[in-house]
């Protein structure tokens, strides 16, 4: 963060009011003229390599206006990219080992990852992640070291011990987010899986659980239908191609290929599936997921 970042917009081209392109650094830079002055810079040091420069403002506005914007979606769109360049990719999901077998589990947000990953790990499985699965072109799925949102109902159901820190925190998160909905403030308490069970750092994916919200039960798919499923929790989850400053960079940049990097993105998606053993759809009516995962997968060993 730099409160002093000025972004000059004289001479400079740009794509709609807020984004330019400084051709000197090969940035694109983001200015609003509001009461004082929202800024942030995003530079293009080579092909894989860029330094994201915002102000107080920026953060500001990117956090009410979201939508791309907020340094989170940056991040992510950026990070996806060069793994998608390296051979690698990263899915909106959750990831857990259950024996010899790796478990990766796409969903939505809000849909019940965490709870999901969280409930098997607590029952014995191995904790990889809860949120973002980064693989490689093997099916290997490695451990994303971050914390968890755990709601107060997880905290329940897993039969948590909070610190008398962590408790007062999740009060105070939980009531933010009554009064300022769950879109501004959305409850909970960030914990750290390893305090509370077993993390692994890898293991092969060889099975694909998809979750959702509905009617209790699961049925299995075949891999197009496993293709065009990741594929949609990808596009609203992680799209990065929607990104705006990405948007910004393959307009002003020619030598961006953005085309060749999402053909080289389901490239790598058609080999992660081909992979899988099998794949299923879970619904749950009250967020049991774990509970069908484990059905499945005793009727499998």
């Amino acid at each position: 963060m730099d409160n002093d970042l000025k972004v000059s917009t004289v001479g400079q081209p740009r794509i709609n009011l807020m984004l330019y392109y400084n051709s000197r650094e090969n940035a694109i830079e983001f200015n609003y003229p509001w009461i004082m002055p929202i800024s942030a810079k995003l530079v293009f040091s080579d092909d894989s390599n860029c330094t994201f420069y915002f102000n107080k403002n920026y953060l500001r506005f990117s956090n009410i206006v979201a939508e791309g914007w907020e340094l989170i979606d940056i991040f992510r769109s950026l990070l996806l990219v060069a793994l998608i360049k390296a051979g690698m990719y990263m899915v909106h999901g959750a990831a857990i080992s259950l024996g010899q077998e790796g478990i990766l589990i796409p969903s939505f947000g809000n849909t019940g990852k965490t709870t999901t990953s969280w409930m098997l790990a607590k029952r014995g499985a191995g904790f990889l992640t809860d949120e973002f699965a980064i693989l490689d072109s093997e099916g290997n799925c490695f451990g994303f070291p971050c914390s968890s949102l755990v709601s107060s109902g997880l905290i329940r159901m897993a039969g948590l011990s909070l610190t008398r820190r962590q408790g007062l925190s999740l009060r105070l998160n939980n009531l933010k987010s009554k009064i300022l909905s769950s879109r501004f403030a959305s409850g909970g308490v960030k914990l750290y899986p390893d305090h509370f069970f077993q993390t692994r750092d890898s293991a092969v994916m060889t099975r694909v659980m998809f979750i959702q919200n509905g009617l209790d039960g699961f049925h299995k798919i075949g891999p197009d239908e496993t293709l065009s499923r990741l594929n949609a929790v990808q596009d609203y989850e992680l799209n990065w191609q929607s990104n705006p400053y990405v948007i910004a960079h393959s307009f002003f940049n020619p030598s961006f290929k953005k085309q060749e990097i999402f053909s080289k993105e389901q490239k790598i998606l058609q080999t992660l599936v081909s992979r899988i053993k099998d794949a299923y759809v879970v619904s749950s009516s009250d967020g049991m997921h774990f509970e069908i995962i484990e059905k499945i997968m005793e009727t499998k060993n």
